[in-house]
């Protein structure tokens, strides 16, 4: 953790105190209510060099009522969902699924990197991850050719708009659109 984080003092007006019954609604018999803080799911979290709040302190600061701590932290979005956290818990807290609810919480509030929405926007235009189209379309389909490899076949984009527009994921595509309007 950083040492501005650590030194920022919160006001009790600043906590949000229903967030810890929110999330555990959610998530059900495998509460955050029941972390111990052992930090077991820690000691084994694959990017922990990476991230600036430990699965443990995220689960912590969740109980605190901590939103805004947890929204700025890169640990939401830098976790790599190996699920190594939830199977060693002995509690059996689904850091996992509370990892995606805060995620959900992000993206409903607007904090997601421009990453993740930048991403988000290339599959609701075209249905992939990577651009598949003109040049790039090309060039993929050459060297598929070359290995022999079977022809793309384009998913259907109707089905992955309404995905992404029927869950928070559409919130991301209508921010964007928006920040684009106010800036001309």
């Amino acid at each position: 953790m950083t040492e501005e984080k650590a030194q920022k003092i919160v006001k009790a007006s600043e906590l949000d105190h229903d967030l810890r019954y929110k999330i555990s609604e959610q998530v059900g018999a495998k509460t955050l209510l029941k972390c111990i803080q052992c930090g077991v799911c820690s000691s084994g979290c694959t990017v922990s060099e990476f991230i600036d709040l430990q699965p443990h302190r995220v689960v912590a600061s969740l109980l605190l009522g901590l939103k805004d701590v947890i929204l700025s932290s890169n640990a939401i979005w830098t976790c790599s969902l190996c699920h190594r956290c939830t199977e060693r818990c002995p509690k059996g807290v689904d850091y996992s699924f509370i990892l995606a609810l805060i995620r959900n919480l992000a993206v409903e509030e607007g904090n997601a990197p421009k990453e993740y929405t930048d991403t988000i926007k290339t599959i609701y235009e075209n249905g992939f991850v990577v651009p598949y189209t003109e040049g790039m379309k090309k060039t993929i389909d050459r060297r598929r050719e070359s290995f022999e490899l079977p022809e793309i076949v384009s998913p259907n984009l109707d089905e992955i708009r309404f995905i992404i527009k029927n869950t928070k994921l559409g919130n991301l595509i209508e921010n964007e659109n928006n920040d684009k309007k106010e800036d001309k």
